[in-house]
């Protein structure tokens, strides 16, 4: 096995690890809704700090993945970055190990754009509900 498949090995392991994260995210995010219908404020309290550092494991991640693109062959980086950058164009997959960097970035991003749309939805509900009443 050649260096630059070690490589591209190695950021499909980052992708996968970072996809168990944001899945322990959005996990996270559900129950922060639940425990502000219930207005529960000490679990709340705790449900915060673990999404936190869900968080900064997320974004470890997201360091590790640009690290792991220094050191690849020019053609090879370029690669890893269009199987990384979301884009309208069709992106042509070859090999097994593209297609799943690609997909596993793709799942990625989905479930991060749900997180990101639940807790504009918290936001609200919070907001309406402590708007004082007329």
């Amino acid at each position: 096995m050649d260096d630059d498949t070690l490589k591209m090995e190695r950021l499909l392991s980052i992708l996968k690890e970072k996809h168990k994260q944001v899945d322990g995210l959005m996990t996270l995010t559900k129950d922060m809704e639940n425990v502000i219908e219930r207005n529960d404020m000490e679990s709340l309290g705790a449900v915060l700090s673990m999404r936190q550092e869900s968080m900064d494991r997320i974004d470890k991640l997201i360091g590790d993945t640009k690290e792991s693109l220094v050191g690849m062959e020019p053609e090879i980086r370029e690669k890893a970055i269009k199987l990384l950058t979301p884009s309208d164009e069709p992106l042509a997959l070859y090999e097994p190990l593209e297609t799943n960097i690609f997909e596993t970035n793709r799942m990625t991003l989905a479930l991060l754009k749900k997180i990101i749309d639940l807790d504009e939805s918290i936001n609200k509900k919070v907001q309406r509900s402590a708007a004082p009443s007329e």
